[in-house]
């Protein structure tokens, strides 16, 4: 039986696979963890692989720091990708700190201006207070939010960041390499985001990798990259949607206080 560390690992790797086969993230590796995924396999090299990811894994090494918990736990995995009470473990002050640092850090270290920022990421925290949650998708979401887009590009980097969030469709076709689900997109209008209906859209998953083995109509899935990253049990599934409203709200209220 696997320990909660290897459980860990193997479900980081699950929604890590995707954006690295793209390139978007981590080592040139996708294929060797496609390997450890398929024979549920956790061993160093797994373990050296998902450290290298320089998105995700300062995240779950914060969240574990502050839980006192080790960064591959399943819960700690859990809590980033999919979201569970953990993340209301994490003090604001320690994720501001960590914010300040790697999330938001292009004005640091600008002299006075360092200063500046730091007071407005303190004045951003302040005001967000408990939607602020180190999950995944308050990163894609937050850091999208913060950046300098023309209007021109808003369907694309809408696009980018329902691609990049962690989302939930519910399975209604199963096919060879495929799987047709309902699944609602991210909408944005005047600026704030928020959830549009379900829509049916195909999305792919390995059959290969065991969870995905008996995979039927009415399952869960979470989704990252188009990709089918794990089956959600309903606990999982209403802790990815109560987080994803966070999210979206702290996102809207980025948005907000860059326009000010």
């Amino acid at each position: 039986m696997l320990t909660v560390e290897e459980q860990g690992e193997l479900l980081h790797a699950k929604h890590a696979l995707a954006p690295n086969s793209l390139g978007y993230c981590g080592p040139d590796e996708n294929g060797r963890i496609l390997e450890h995924l398929h024979d549920s396999l956790v061993d160093d090299a797994l373990d050296s692989i998902l450290r290298r990811f320089e998105a995700a894994y300062p995240f779950v090494r914060m969240i574990a720091k502050a839980t006192g918990r080790s960064p591959f736990d399943r819960e700690v995995t859990e809590a980033y990708w999919i979201g569970n009470p953990l993340l209301d473990g994490v003090p604001t002050s320690e994720f501001y700190e960590f914010t300040y640092r790697d999330l938001f850090p292009s004005r640091k270290g600008a002299g006075k201006g360092d200063g500046a920022h730091r007071r407005e990421m303190r004045a951003l925290f302040k005001g967000l207070g408990s939607m602020a949650r180190p999950h995944h998708t308050f990163y894609v979401l937050g850091m999208q939010a913060r950046s300098s887009v023309k209007s021109g590009s808003e369907a694309k980097l809408l696009e980018l960041m329902d691609s990049c969030r962690i989302s939930w469709g519910r399975v209604v076709e199963v096919k060879r390499s495929g799987l047709v689900v309902e699944r609602p997109r991210l909408a944005m209008d005047q600026a704030r985001l928020s959830l549009a209906p379900p829509e049916r859209r195909e999305v792919h998953y390995d059959p290969l990798i065991p969870s995905f083995a008996d995979v039927r109509g009415g399952d869960w899935v979470s989704i990252h990259w188009n990709f089918a990253s794990e089956k959600l049990s309903s606990r999982q599934l209403a802790n990815l949607r109560r987080y994803t409203a966070l999210d979206i709200g702290a996102a809207n209220g980025l948005a907000s206080a860059k326009g000010r």
